[in-house]
């Protein structure tokens, strides 16, 4: 009898351990994992780019000397994205590198920008920090990246950014489910500007 009730108090014991093990993970880990699992809303490239920009550039087309205009177009940047969690898939371009991670990076909508080509507009750039560092990608790897969004000019030493944001995940671009081979599509119209052209 004595060994019976030691082994149902043993059972109960470790049921409560169980089950207090349930309840510390729906309280401490699950709410962390749904927040990395958050991505905000996917950004195409073209929505950094304010009404404003788009009329200043189409302008640009009977005035190209234009100095006000051509910094309407190049400097405007989108408020509504102040403050967001959002992604967006572009390039990276490392400030930093230190045994394959980057505590900052710029985020651009071409390969090779700010390296091989001139420096997309500001408000084509983001600055994007990553305080627990980020994994370092080729420059020819596209990448997603998710994480607060501020409308903040920033200089760095490759290029202006109209945007900046914290990360809080960077993952390589992935296709849609089903697809075989990548084909992330460059920003068009990215790279507009009567100065680079």
């Amino acid at each position: 009898m004595n060994a019976l009730r030691s082994v149902l108090i043993a059972l109960v014991a470790v049921l409560a351990v169980c089950v207090l093990g349930v309840f510390l993970f729906r309280l401490a880990v699950l709410p962390r994992i749904v927040a990395e699992e958050a991505t905000g809303p996917v950004l195409a490239w073209r929505a950094l780019i304010p009404e404003a920009a788009l009329t200043a550039y189409a302008a640009l087309d009977s005035a190209p000397d234009d100095e006000q205009l051509l910094y309407i177009a190049e400097t405007s940047t989108e408020p509504a994205l102040d403050g967001q969690t959002v992604s967006i898939a572009g390039f990276m371009v490392p400030l930093d590198a230190t045994r394959g991670t980057t505590a900052q990076f710029l985020l651009v909508p071409y390969q090779g920008a700010c390296i091989h080509t001139p420096a997309p507009p500001p408000n084509q750039v983001i600055s994007v920090y990553a305080p627990g560092g980020a994994r370092l990608f080729h420059n020819w790897q596209p990448v997603t990246v998710t994480g607060m969004m501020s409308v903040a000019n920033q200089t760095t030493s490759l290029a202006e950014a109209g945007y900046v944001m914290t990360l809080n995940r960077i993952k390589a671009y992935r296709e849609d489910a089903g697809a075989t081979t990548l084909t992330f599509v460059q920003a068009k119209g990215a790279h507009d500007s009567p100065l680079l052209q």
